[in-house]
């Protein structure tokens, strides 16, 4: 996938971020950039009601994204060009939320995940998307080899590594194996990477207008329980689709 596909949202599968199963690295202390950053300007993603969709399969769990088109008590429904569905979350729900960044916010010993739009791990990728993340028991873990971070998903998958170093243009990054191992990466940014920082949030964060991806179990009645919440970016005006849609 390139990167240009990402910010103008043909990649979009992050979800919104659907992005990738939820990343479980827990949440980021790490508040908003307080500066523009460079990458395309987000705005709210306006919501239609087309006809009702039923859940995706996603790594076994079913997932619903698109735009928030209403916020009920703790019930969601849901919009997007292939229809609408309903989402009910309760206070045991993950919800996390992406805020846009820039390359100066990537500082070492960050925990970043990386989307690569081409070269692989271990070599040298260059940057789809980089979302800063927090550390799990002090560690920059990986989760089940497609960490997306609230991404789309990416037939490229997505990994995340510890920041050893920053320039202009590259992120010098370790990733760490599931049996202690080290990997290091090296990391190219352009003018189409994307930027974000990924961080809990609390429910009154869900509302309408935002993009959202949703993981859990469609009950009987259809409606998506869910275990995670992700609220991706809204890229220019609109949110992501899952890639190959």
């Amino acid at each position: 996938m390139q990167k240009a596909s990402l910010t103008h949202l043909s990649v979009l599968a992050i979800v919104g971020i659907t992005a990738l199963a939820a990343v479980a690295c827990g949440s980021s202390t790490k508040s908003s950039p307080s500066e523009s950053p460079t990458t395309p300007t987000t705005t709210s993603a306006a919501a239609s009601a087309p006809a009702s969709e039923a859940p995706v399969k996603v790594n076994g769990e079913d997932e619903v994204s698109g735009s928030i088109a209403s916020v009920t008590g703790t019930t969601i429904e849901v919009s997007s060009p292939q229809g609408s569905a309903s989402v009910a979350f309760s206070e045991s729900t993950k919800l996390m939320e992406l805020t846009p960044a820039k390359l100066s916010d990537i500082t070492p010993g960050l925990c970043v995940t990386i989307r690569p739009a081409s070269g692989a791990e271990g070599g040298t990728v260059v940057a789809d998307a980089v979302v800063v993340g927090a550390s799990s028991g002090g560690e920059c873990k990986k989760t089940g080899g497609q960490d997306n971070a609230g991404l789309p998903r990416s037939p490229l998958g997505g990994f995340r590594g510890t920041v050893d170093s920053v320039s202009e243009k590259t992120i010098a990054i370790t990733t760490l194996g599931a049996d202690g191992s080290k990997t290091n990466t090296t990391v190219e940014v352009n003018d189409l990477t994307l930027f974000a920082d990924r961080h809990r949030v609390k429910a009154d964060a869900i509302v309408e207008g935002k993009c959202i991806i949703a993981g859990g179990t469609n009950d009987p009645g259809g409606v998506l329980q869910a275990l995670t919440i992700n609220l991706p970016l809204v890229v220019n005006g609109a949110c992501p689709r899952p890639k190959g849609s």
